[in-house]
């Protein structure tokens, strides 16, 4: 093909197919656009007023729900989720270790809890 081949537009590709209407869409239609047009600015103060509660509901129910129906990196990782904060690794502790002397309350003196050697 040469240069002046590639810019001819083809008038096939350009036809949008045809939409499949109902029967009642000829009357139907111009009221779905009428009640649009009228409710559009009642669903606009509807949508001010509302957001306010549902961002409330969702600070509450998403750390709840989270690890049940969340996505994949808040979902637990026994049900398939990455999160590791779940009960399968259990809970590590500061205490319970051996009480001496040197370490009276029995703290764990790894490092891993961020305490530092003096």
């Amino acid at each position: 093909m040469s240069s002046s081949e590639d810019h001819i537009e083809n008038p096939a590709a350009k036809e949008e197919p045809e939409e499949k209407r109902g029967f009642l869409a000829p009357v139907l239609d111009p009221v779905g656009k009428g009640l649009g047009t009228v409710l559009s600015p009642v669903g606009m103060a509807v949508n001010k007023g509302v957001t306010p509660i549902t961002n409330v509901v969702g600070s509450v129910t998403k750390p709840a729900l989270g690890p049940i129906a969340g996505d994949k990196e808040e979902k637990a990782e026994p049900l398939g989720g990455n999160n590791k904060d779940s009960y399968a690794h259990g809970k590590d502790s500061l205490g319970g270790n051996l009480q001496t002397g040197d370490n009276p309350l029995g703290l764990d003196q790894t490092g891993k809890f961020g305490f530092e050697e003096e």
